[in-house]
């Protein structure tokens, strides 16, 4: 290398690494502004974040399906669907999972929808026709409960 161009290199060295202070001056108010702002907005950020995490949230009650009335036809007969489980006693309709009556523990009936012969609801395979049928294989169902109102006594006991 020669002196000359070792100079140069050194002349543009100097303009990297030697900082214009008039420059640097100029830039001291927003350098302190950020050097107090910025740690306050990382708090407050920081602090929304955790009570995004941690906040409250509504709690859902699950329940059971409840039986139905069954509709009634003009003699006054109840009239049940097919392949649902029904107790004929209390004209009931149950949710697809039930196999017995809520009231007297009777085990339920259901209808072959193919034929129409009446079968017990823990019996899968219609004896007449020979169709088996999976009562409540599908449905997942489940009942959001809802409340009235906040508990008794406010919502500051919640």
């Amino acid at each position: 290398m020669s002196s000359d161009t070792w100079t140069s290199f050194l002349d543009w060295l100097a303009t990297v690494f030697v900082p214009a202070w008039g420059e640097l001056i100029g830039l001291l108010n927003y350098i302190v502004l950020a050097s107090i702002a910025g740690p306050i907005l990382a708090i407050i950020v920081l602090m929304w974040g955790w009570y995004l995490i941690k906040r409250r949230r509504g709690v859902v009650s699950r329940g059971e399906p409840e039986p139905a009335p069954a509709p009634i036809d003009a003699e006054g007969a109840a009239v049940f669907p097919a392949n649902v489980p029904y107790c004929e006693q209390h004209a009931l309709i149950y949710p697809a999972r039930a196999r017995a009556c809520l009231m007297n523990g009777d085990p339920l009936s259901v209808t072959c929808p193919v034929d129409g012969t009446v079968r017990n609801a823990e019996i899968d395979t219609c004896s007449a026709c020979g169709t088996e049928f999976k009562l409540g294989a599908n449905s997942a169902s489940s009942v959001v409960l809802v409340s009235d109102g906040p508990p008794e006594g406010g919502a500051a006991v919640a």
